[in-house]
């Protein structure tokens, strides 16, 4: 939805207004809660001040009988006024079984994505059954892309209980268009300390496999500290490439079918120290394959460290990133990040120095404030910046 525009500043004060006039608003219906969040700032990321003004809203009641949500955004700014709705729905549970109706959230091997339908579920003790129909869309910030996917389906997870601590899942999927695809998957233990998952989808149609993922980890120790090692093997094949005109002209534009192959190692070296390594190697059927690589340092959770390499064709960019966090006070945290980037690519080369500060001030129990500030100098580009201001309040029933 999409209006003629309004005043930053008009709309800023009518969205102070009507926060506090809801935090006045004595809340006393039990299983209620929820929250508020306020959001003014100015950057130039779209290569022009914008001054804008965000709110996002957040409400849930719940009860032994009944579940309802709801979830939205608002924002002007030099676009006019947009909104949208996240979520919108109402749940009826009896014992065993609940019946969802409206928007809500769906995940899968395809994505994450929401589901204009309804649902109806049923679950008792490791048993669980989801039969479920309606239009998949995908929304992102306040854009939504609907793609136009009527599908009916129906998900099961069930122990396998010849294997210690292990479930499968089974399910299916039909579209309006006639295509149809069976999910099926596998989470079991090979003995206390490496878990094995495998998920995947088969296309009845072409008969393929579409979706793939394996991973296996495995808990080690060394000098008396522990860690986590682990693999994971993936292929993501959209189901409908939605390919914008802008879309076509970049020319590293993930098309088709990619896989990747990761490796990662996790390692507690101190009780104050963490250390993260990370590799993988990128095929696709469209377009250069590639190689990343990371590594990173935790310190006493107060320090944080990273360096990035991502290597595609002749195209390179390193990133390192730092960021620390201070308490001023018993209610005031202090937040500053950094980063360094050198970037090679086909079109420009660019390096880049960006800078970031937040503060976040518990004004009460359930009022919270954050001021934030980012500017970024670049040699191959403008320059870009940000500041902002948001004022949060989540609320529970009493």
């Amino acid at each position: 939805m999409k209006n003629k525009y309004i005043r930053p500043d008009r709309f800023l004060n009518r969205s102070i207004v009507y926060l506090l006039v809801f935090i006045s608003y004595p809340i006393y219906a039990t299983g209620l809660w929820g929250k508020l969040e306020t959001n003014a700032q100015i950057d130039n990321h779209y290569g022009k001040d914008d001054v804008f003004m965000e709110q996002f809203g957040e409400f849930q009641y719940q009860d032994a009988e009944l579940d309802s949500g709801l979830s939205y955004a608002l924002r002007t700014g030099i676009s006019g006024i947009e909104a949208q709705f996240y979520q919108a729905y109402t749940r009826k549970k009896w014992q065993d079984y609940k019946l969802t109706a409206g928007r809500f959230e769906q995940a899968d091997l395809t994505g994450f994505y929401t589901l204009d339908g309804i649902a109806a579920k049923y679950e008792k003790s490791d048993l669980n059954i989801n039969l479920y129909a309606g239009q998949r869309k995908r929304i992102e910030l306040f854009d939504t892309i609907s793609e136009q996917n009527y599908l009916i389906g129906i998900d099961s997870n069930f122990p396998l209980y010849w294997l210690d601590k292990s479930t499968a899942k089974l399910g299916m999927q039909h579209y309006a268009g006639g295509q149809q695809r069976i999910n099926f998957g596998l989470t079991g233990f090979a003995n206390q300390d490496i878990k094995l998952i495998a998920d995947a989808d088969y296309n009845l149609d072409n008969k393929k496999l579409g979706n793939f993922l394996l991973n296996a980890s495995s808990k080690v120790s060394w000098q008396d500290r522990s860690g986590l090692v682990g693999i994971t093997y993936e292929t993501y094949q959209h189901l409908t490439p939605q390919v914008t005109f802008r879309e076509r002209f970049y020319r590293l534009y993930a098309r088709g079918r990619q896989s990747g192959l990761k490796t990662y190692f996790h390692y507690e070296y101190s009780p104050n120290q963490q250390v993260m390594l990370e590799g993988r190697k990128l095929w696709r059927d469209f377009g250069d394959s590639g190689y990343f690589a990371s590594a990173g340092l935790n310190y006493k959770q107060i320090l944080e460290t990273r360096v990035d390499i991502l290597l595609l064709d002749d195209e390179k960019a390193i990133n390192w990133f730092v960021t620390t966090e201070k308490p001023l006070s018993s209610r005031m945290i202090a937040e500053f990040s950094g980063v360094l980037q050198w970037q090679d690519t086909s079109l420009f080369d660019n390096k880049a120095v960006g800078l970031a500060n937040q503060i976040n001030y518990m004004l009460s129990r359930d009022l919270f404030v954050n001021v934030r500030a980012e500017y970024i100098f670049n040699t191959g580009r403008n320059d870009e910046y940000q500041l902002g201001v948001r004022l949060k309040y989540t609320f529970y029933g009493r």
